[in-house]
C-alpha cells in the first residue's frame, strides 16, 4: 500500500458536502472514524493540450511546490511547462504516516527501561516479543492506510 494517496478536490467538496469529512487547514479528517490524515496540495496529469509528454508526465501526480521545482505554471486545470500544456485534475495528496510522525514528535519522551544486560538471545522471549510488537506497530501501520484508501474505494463516485 502506498503511503500517499491522491484525492480530487471535487470529491473532498461532495464529502464534505454530505458530512463525511472535515479539513482544517491541511489536515482532513474522517468524522465517523475519528481518522486524521495530512494532505498536500496536488494535481494528476490528465492529458495533453499542446506539445508532446517529453516530460512523461501523463497519469502522474505531482505535488504543487514539485510543480514550482520543476519551473511550472500552475493555474486552475491547466499545467504549462515549457512549450508543453497539461490538463491537470486538482487535489491533495494525502499521507497517513506524516501526523503520526508529527504526534509522536511532539509527545512527551518516554522513559527508557535499564538497558539490558545482554542481548537476546536468538529465538528467546524477548527477541520474540520485541518482533510481535515491530510486527504489531507495522500492522497498526498498514491497517490505518488501508482504511483511508478503502474509504476512498467506497466513496469515489
Amino acid at each position: 500500500m502506498a503511503d500517499y494517496l491522491f484525492v480530487p478536490q471535487s470529491v473532498l467538496d461532495k464529502w464534505s458536502e454530505q458530512g463525511r469529512i472535515q479539513v482544517d487547514g491541511n489536515v482532513l479528517t474522517i468524522l465517523g472514524e475519528g481518522k486524521d490524515f495530512a494532505l498536500t496540495s496536488a494535481v494528476r496529469f490528465m492529458k495533453m493540450e499542446a506539445g508532446d509528454d517529453i516530460a512523461g508526465l501523463l497519469q502522474k501526480v505531482k505535488t504543487t511546490d514539485a510543480l514550482k521545482q520543476m519551473g511550472a505554471e500552475h493555474y486552475m486545470e491547466s499545467v504549462i511547462l515549457g512549450e508543453v500544456a497539461y490538463q491537470v485534475q486538482q487535489g491533495f495528496l494525502a499521507d497517513a504516516n506524516a501526523l503520526r510522525r508529527a504526534a509522536a514528535a511532539s509527545a512527551p519522551p518516554v522513559p527508557k527501561a535499564a538497558p539490558a544486560a545482554t542481548k537476546p538471545e536468538p529465538g528467546s522471549a524477548a527477541q520474540t516479543a520485541a518482533q510481535a510488537a515491530a510486527t504489531k506497530a507495522e500492522e497498526k501501520k498498514s491497517g490505518e492506510q488501508d482504511m483511508l484508501a478503502q474509504f476512498l474505494l467506497d466513496n469515489l463516485q
